[in-house]
């Protein structure tokens, strides 16, 4: 299992993929059909280096125990392009001092689990776009989207954002739980709050057409079957005291925070 550590961070990293189902439509004549989706997951954690940071990402109203949407489609459901699903997410502190954190959010897909047996590889035939986060209606990366992340105190990192990842950086500290006054941890508001897949993914087929003395036979196939789409997510923290510093350390970015906490980016 992979894992990733920093010094000065605590990631959390929570990968789930769907996968579609392979199959084929088999007719006399030219017709239509609907794709199959089928519910895979994969989870990879991570360990972390200071027991003072700590940062969890919170699904649902729960945090996450490394795996995401596992409870996102009733048994034997099937998940339906273009539907919402509710998918929650927010992040909270679970460390003993007061930290900022920062989310790297990636959708990408993958090729069909091979004939060894072996996972598929990495995709760039399929946008990441199709695999839709959104947050009050508003799909994240779009204008609506980002707008919805600044009210809700989410700032986008428009220059280190890729059509893959969505860089997120919560723009106030998120408290420590204190026992002694009774105070809960520090959360977030949520960044997402649905998932959907749009349905063109499912648009794109090929058909065999074959003749002989029965008349003639169209094989439709999608031509995406098989194909996984993956989100992960990774939270990462840093200390409150000398934030901007270690911000600027530890990933890279320069930031201003002004003397009531609140956090911008420069």
């Amino acid at each position: 299992m992979k894992k990733f550590k920093k010094i000065i961070t605590s990631p959390v990293v929570t990968v789930a993929s769907f996968a579609l189902a392979a199959g084929l439509l088999l007719f006399s004549s030219v017709g239509g059909a609907r794709a199959a989706l089928t519910f895979f997951s994969e989870t990879y954690t991570s360990d972390i280096e200071m027991s003072e940071i700590g940062v969890g990402l919170v699904e649902n109203g729960n945090i996450t125990e490394g795996k995401l949407l596992a409870d996102m489609l009733a048994e034997g459901e099937q998940l339906k392009l273009g539907r919402r699903y509710t998918e929650q997410l927010s992040v909270r502190n679970t460390g003993s001092i007061g930290q900022y954190v920062r989310v790297n959010v990636y959708r990408y897909w993958k090729e069909p689990v091979k004939e060894d047996g072996s996972q598929g590889d990495k995709t760039q035939e399929l946008s990441p776009e199709l695999i839709r986060l959104l947050l009050q209606g508003s799909v994240l990366g779009t204008e609506g989207g980002n707008a919805a992340l600044s009210q809700a105190g989410w700032l986008f990192d428009e220059k280190a954002s890729t059509e893959e990842r969505m860089v997120l950086y919560y723009n106030r500290p998120l408290a420590a739980a204190d026992a002694e006054a009774g105070t809960p941890a520090g959360e977030s508001s949520l960044f997402t709050d649905q998932i959907s897949i749009d349905g063109s993914v499912a648009a794109k087929i090929k058909q065999d057409i074959v003749q002989d003395e029965k008349g003639t036979t169209i094989t439709t196939i999608y031509v995406y079957n098989g194909y996984e789409f993956c989100l992960d997510v990774k939270v990462d923290a840093v200390q409150e005291h000398n934030a901007a510093d270690a911000i600027l350390s530890a990933w890279g970015r320069s930031v201003t925070i002004d003397e009531n906490g609140y956090l911008s980016l420069n």
